[in-house]
This record gives C-alpha cells, structure tokens and sequence, in this order.
C-alpha cells in the first residue's frame, strides 16, 4: 500500500485539554480521528470542539508507538459555509502549531509547524504540513493569553475544532521509502530514519553522517559524536563508543577516558609515577615540585638536601658554626659533631658565655689571665695579658726558666745548683749558690745594689734590687 495512504492517526486514542461540555458525542475528541469530516458543522458530529473563553487549546492523537511520519493533514470546522472572509472559524484557526514527540510534554517534542504569517485571507483549509521525523504523539495546539498581542484578525479566545487530523507515515518501524519497505541504515537512532530518503534522523552513540554509516573521529566519541576524547596516550583516537583510552591514558591523566587528572601525589602516564616525597605538590604532567619542597630539600623534584651551610624551607636559612664549619642538618639547621670554637647550643649560633671559650665552649678561661677568668671566646688568649709570674697567649706556663714576675720580664737571681727561682717573686725556694745571698740571691759578689741587666720594661728603668732586712739571716742560702 502506498505512503501516501496510510493514515496512522484513524482511531487511534485522543484527548482533548478543554472538552466542549454539551453535545458530548457530537464534540468528542474522538471525532477528529474516526475518518469521518463530510460534514465540518457542530451538528454534524464529526469535529471535535474545545471549551469557549479558554486561553489555550490543546488535541493530543496518540499513535500507539513510535512510527516514521511524512506528512499531516488538518481539516479544520467550517460550519458547511464558504470557506472566505465572512467564516468566523477562520480567526479560530490562525496563529496553530503541531509538534511531533515521544512523550505528552509538547516542550520536549519537535515543532513541526507554527502559524505566524497567515491571514484570514489566506489560510487554507485541508491545511497539509510535511514533516519527516517520528514519533508517538502529535498535538495541535493554539493559544490567546492573556496580555500578549496577536495581529489582526484573530479570535480572542483560543480553539480546538479539527473535523479530522490524518498523520501520514509507515505503519511499521525501521522502514522508508515510497512503499514502506526500505529498512533504515542499521546505525540510525532508535533504529528511525527520513522516511523520504533514508537518512537517519539520528546516530546511535559513536557513529555520525547522513545515514551513521562513519565512526567517531577526530578525537571525539559518543552521542552525534559531540564529546571529545580525553588524554589518551600518544594523542591517539579514542574508542568512539564510550571514549575509552585503547592504550591507557597520556602524562597527567587517568580513568577510563582519561579525563580526570592525577590525584595529588601522582604524575606521568596513567598517573603511575609518585611525586617526590619532599614536593609539597608536584606538576600532574612533569613532576616539576611547582608549590615548592618541604624542609631542608630543594631542586626541580626536590631531589637534593640543602647544602652550602644552608638549611630549611627553600634552604633559606643559614647554619651555625658547627664543628669544623661542617654542613648542619639539612631540615632543622642541628649541628651533628657539635659546634666550632666559640659557640654553643644545637645550631651553634650562641657565643660562648663569659669565662668559656673552645668547642663547644667546654674550655673555662685561665684564672691567670690579666683579667681572671677572662680571655678571647675563640682562642682562649687571655685579656689584659697575664697575672705575675705566667705567660703564653693562655697564661697557662710559668714563666721560663730564669726568669719571673710580670710578664716574664725580670731575671732570677743566682739561686742554689743554677735552680729556677720562684715564677711570681723570683725567690730561691732552695737558698743561693756560693757567694750570693737574700731572698732573691741577687747580692754577693757579682752583684752590686743595682743591676742593669734587671729592667722595668714599663719604665725603661734599672730595677732595684732590696736588701734583706737586718733580722733575716740566710742558712744555707734559705730565710731563716
């Protein structure tokens, strides 16, 4: 049987949005679908009419399933009178639209048709609108709200007076062409096509073209092939299905379409590769450590301990005077082997306290100093010089041999066996030699009041020599 002949709408069910109320079996919806529409008069009964005074009108034909449609045909009520300016339906009719859909919301449906140039002188009866698409309902629907302005000519209210609606298309799925019997590409959509020419008005996911017939390209996939591939290894096609990565994912990607990045930690190809673990966060396609290292590390990857006497976040801080100016603890800035002469404390930034000096400050100043207890806190060497009777940097030796007193300056007298004398007084501890005496052995023959070889290095002066007093008497050269 040919397209043209097949009417999908005749008695199928309807359902008119405001019935007419009175004469029910002459205004039932069911009027515009049972083939019948010779006589297009409210008498008559075969028109469907909609309620008066509404401000929106709406006929729904349900044709049972989803089917391929070309073509609608309406045939609208005249009241059997000339079909000219003087018919009042006329003004009913402007300003319709049909839509085409797959459920009963016609705002998700296809418009097919909107009225918006006709005239009262202009628009035809057995009105007949193309539309090759599908589906399961067809509405026809008019409108007068309330507030909008429509043009001339038209009703106030909004009406539904179809004598009969014809929707022409096949009586079965899959099919297209004059007779019906041509089966649709095997990719279109819902298994529907152009019931024309057979182009799919439609692709299932992952395929595109006028009849499906090519895959997904261009590093896109899915549904009319409008989503795009996510990093795929190589930058290669995805799977135009679902859009899963045939080789795993690309640096910085993971997921079956490669679309979510790496986790925090995580970087390279299908995110395997760990972040440093001294990176604070690393680049998900490089590694590079770009929101820095932690303590005591730096680098690229923060591969590297600080180095350079430098410790601490970013390596900014320096270290202390640690043992022979060894390299601190990377992170806390410790010194390991303790701390150089002078300073103490974990980081060896404290001077040493007064009357310390040396490693560690574990060496105390020398009582002999110039100023007891006081000396240099590197080098131990005392300030003020040394007490009577000392000298080195450190006042840690009696004076030598021969010698006694104030830095060493004065000269020991002619003690017993050539012995040394006292270091502070220059006294023989043991007596004098033969032919000298008092307490220094500096009188006797050799000497004379005053010796010149004795000399006050801060006067430049001869130094005197003091006799015994009278009440001491030597005993073999010792004080008695």
């Amino acid at each position: 049987m040919a397209l043209e002949r097949e009417n999908l709408a005749l008695n199928k069910s309807t359902r008119q949005q405001y019935p007419y109320g009175a004469f029910e079996w002459k205004t039932r919806s069911h009027n515009a679908v049972d083939g019948l529409f010779s006589d297009r008069s409210l008498n008559g009964g075969q028109c469907t009419i909609s309620g008066n005074q509404e401000q929106t009108a709406t006929l729904l034909v349900n044709l049972g399933r989803i089917l391929s449609i070309h073509h609608i045909t309406i045939y609208y009520r005249t009241e059997n009178l000339a079909w000219d300016l003087t018919n009042i339906y006329k003004r009913r009719f402007l300003g319709f639209s049909v839509y085409i859909l797959n459920e009963t919301d016609k705002d998700g449906g296809i418009l097919c048709f909107k009225d918006t140039n006709y005239t009262q002188a202009t628009i035809p009866n057995n009105t007949t609108i193309e539309c090759a698409t599908h589906g399961q309902y067809v509405i026809y629907y008019n409108e007068r709200l309330q507030g909008a302005e429509y043009p001339d000519g038209y009703s106030k209210y909004a009406y539904s007076e179809l004598c009969e609606i014809e929707v022409y298309g096949c009586p079965t799925s899959g099919v297209y062409g004059e007779n019906c019997t041509l089966p649709c590409p095997r990719n279109c959509q819902e298994g529907f096509c152009n019931i024309v020419d057979g182009t799919c008005l439609g692709c299932v996911v992952g395929y595109k073209g006028s009849k499906c017939e090519k895959e997904c390209d261009n590093n896109s996939y899915g549904l009319e092939c409008n989503m795009t591939c996510g990093n795929c290894s190589n930058g290669e096609q995805c799977y135009h299905v679902n859009g899963s990565c045939p080789n795993g994912c690309d640096v910085g990607a993971h997921g079956i379409t490669c679309e979510e990045p790496c986790p925090v930690g995580k970087h390279g190809e299908n995110c395997y590769e760990e972040c440093s673990p001294n990176c604070k966060g690393c680049n998900r396609f490089t590694g590079v450590c770009e929101f820095g290292c932690y303590y005591g590390w730096k680098g690229t990857f923060c591969e590297s301990e600080c180095d350079g006497l430098m410790y601490g976040q970013n390596c900014s801080q320096s270290c202390g005077s640690c043992l022979n100016s060894e390299q601190c603890h990377h992170i806390n800035g410790t010194c390991l082997k303790g701390c150089d002469r002078g300073f103490l404390g974990e980081k060896c930034t404290d001077e040493c306290p007064e009357g310390h000096y040396g490693y560690n400050c574990q060496d105390t100043c020398n009582i002999n100093c110039g100023v007891p207890g006081r000396c240099d806190r590197v080098t131990g060497q005392c300030q003020g010089g040394c007490q009577e009777g000392w000298n080195d940097l450190k006042c840690d030796k009696e004076c030598d041999r021969g010698r006694f007193g104030l830095n060493c300056a004065q000269s020991c007298g002619i003690c017993v066996r050539k012995e040394h004398c006292h270091n502070i007084n220059g006294t023989c501890l043991n007596g004098c030699d033969k032919g000298y005496h008092g307490i220094q052995c500096t009188q006797g023959d050799g000497f004379k009041n005053v010796r010149t070889d004795v000399m006050d290095t801060t006067a430049r002066k001869p130094v005197p020599i003091v006799p015994l007093p009278r009440d001491v008497t030597l005993y073999q050269g010792n004080v008695v």
